[in-house]
């Protein structure tokens, strides 16, 4: 099994956002594979000594670093995770000439990547926003979420708030505009509030801060503290004051309101997704943000009449599968045509009760219908049988029956493939093969009660066509057309 290398920075100048969701990703990873985090000596200070690290010389630029790092690590047996805005298009493609496998984490949407996987963990974006090599894929939204593992955690836990006198307060690791300071100064012009707990990073080098909590014991701050600590500070508050980074998902993962803004281009994007869906209050840009613009914000979010609304929105944001799908990015999946070898193993998924269920017709298949329509199909040139491969492992089958004006998808998953959210990528996939050999568009048809089935048809692309009976069943005829495919 191949290992990987995690690349990122952090500092007072720059922020630990990049770390920080680096640390996220090796909590996932590290049960699985060896790791390594790979990265300059201005991070050692906010490194665990827990974890396995190389640090980059100093002496060594941005663009000798592609050539440096394949030096050190053998390409073929590296996969990298690269978090960090250096890490642009040059960059990219010569690491990917080097023969490494490539990670990119994204927020900006701005270059062409060359990475053989792009995470942006932003809402409402699509492949769309991206410019990118063919063979490149997208694992895009609050499916990936880079949440550390108890906020995972977290995010199964339901939560009802009834007041909102305690208030966390969070800008980052470094809060280089010091925005902190400034909205626990105008917390503390607000009389129904009585605890302001304010989280500073390792990186965090303002100094007024910490003699207005010597001086008001309504104040309490927490500095480079644990995860642990973190999420029990987040629970005993009520609404939180933070920045579009990666707090703010911890924050929805907790479950609280919480008046959130941007200061910078790369929180962006995901400020506009939480607010498009109701997550958050936002205050748009705080760049600019005065003690007096804070205060303003914080007494119109309290005189809203519902505040659980945000909650409620927080509540469905994150699933149980985040992890899961996180390994599963890293396993690869290869397609390759039925053969007859693969009869019985065919038989075997068409015969699963969940499979029979699922279908028009219910009743078990012999084993001699079966092999003779194998055998039929196997010399049919208007169908096409891709078996879809997961680390040489049989994981399932895409099938596609051509006629005069469309073709006809069907799916089976094998049983220990199921819960992984697989079944959209193998149609996504598949349907990129299926397109090379037919111009014709794809129609699936499927039970209305199959609502498994639904969301990974739309996932993969798919739209609602029509609906319609068949075979005595109400049923939704989805479509997929060769435009529509990424």
């Amino acid at each position: 099994m191949k290992k990987i290398i995690f690349r990122a920075d952090g500092n007072s100048t720059i922020g630990l956002g990049h770390l920080y969701r680096a640390f996220a990703l090796i909590e996932m990873y590290k049960t699985h594979y060896e790791f390594i985090l790979l990265t300059k000596e201005s991070s050692a200070a906010f490194i665990p000594s827990s974890y396995s690290t190389k640090f980059i010389p100093d002496t060594i630029r941005l663009a000798e670093e592609p050539e440096w790092i394949s030096k050190q690590f053998e390409p073929i047996e590296h996969i990298i995770i690269s978090d960090g805005y250096g890490f642009k298009t040059l960059w990219q493609k010569e690491i990917k000439q080097l023969k490494f496998q490539l990670v990119c984490i994204d927020d900006l949407c701005e270059d062409h990547m060359y990475a053989d996987i792009v995470v942006n963990h932003a809402i409402g974006i699509t492949p769309m926003n991206y410019k990118a090599q063919a063979y490149t894929k997208f694992a895009l939204g609050t499916q990936y979420a880079i949440l550390r593992p108890l906020f995972l955690a977290a995010a199964k836990e339901s939560r009802i708030i009834d007041n909102y006198q305690s208030v966390f307060v969070c800008f980052g690791g470094s809060d280089p505009l010091n925005l902190g300071l400034k909205s626990v100064k105008a917390l503390l012009l607000v009389p129904t509030i009585n605890s302001v707990n304010i989280v500073l990073g390792a990186a965090y080098s303002h100094t007024e801060i910490f003699e207005i909590a010597k001086q008001d014991s309504r104040v309490t701050i927490y500095q480079n503290i644990s995860e642990t600590i973190l999420v029990e500070v987040m629970k005993t508050c009520h609404f939180a004051i933070a920045s579009a980074s990666t707090i703010l998902y911890e924050l929805c993962a907790v479950k609280m309101p919480v008046l959130a803004g941007y200061y910078v281009e790369n929180q962006k994007k995901l400020y506009q997704g939480c607010v498009s869906n109701k997550l958050i209050f936002g205050m748009g840009t705080i760049k600019e943000f005065s003690e007096s613009d804070f205060e303003n914000q914080i007494n119109k979010f309290l005189l809203q009449d519902d505040k659980t609304t945000y909650i409620t929105a927080q509540s469905v944001l994150f699933d149980g599968n985040i992890k899961q799908r996180y390994l599963d990015l890293l396993q690869s999946t290869e397609y390759r045509k039925a053969e007859t070898k693969d009869m019985n193993l065919v038989f075997e998924w068409a015969n699963d009760p969940v499979t029979r269920a699922n279908s028009f017709h219910s009743e078990p298949i012999l084993l001699e219908t079966h092999k003779t329509w194998f055998e039929k199909k196997l010399k049919d040139t208007s169908c096409f049988i891709y078996i879809a491969e997961r680390e040489n492992n049989p994981a399932g089958l895409v099938r596609y029956e051509v006629s005069e004006n469309n073709s006809v998808v069907g799916i089976l998953i094998d049983e220990k493939f199921r819960g992984k959210g697989l079944a959209s990528r193998f149609l996504k996939e598949t349907a990129v093969i299926y397109f090379k050999e037919s111009t014709k568009p794809v129609l699936a048809y499927i039970k209305k009660t199959n609502k498994a089935s639904v969301k990974a048809f739309e996932k993969a692309g798919y739209s609602c066509l029509r609906e319609e009976v068949v075979q005595n069943h109400a049923s939704f005829v989805y479509i997929l057309k060769k435009e529509n495919v990424q």
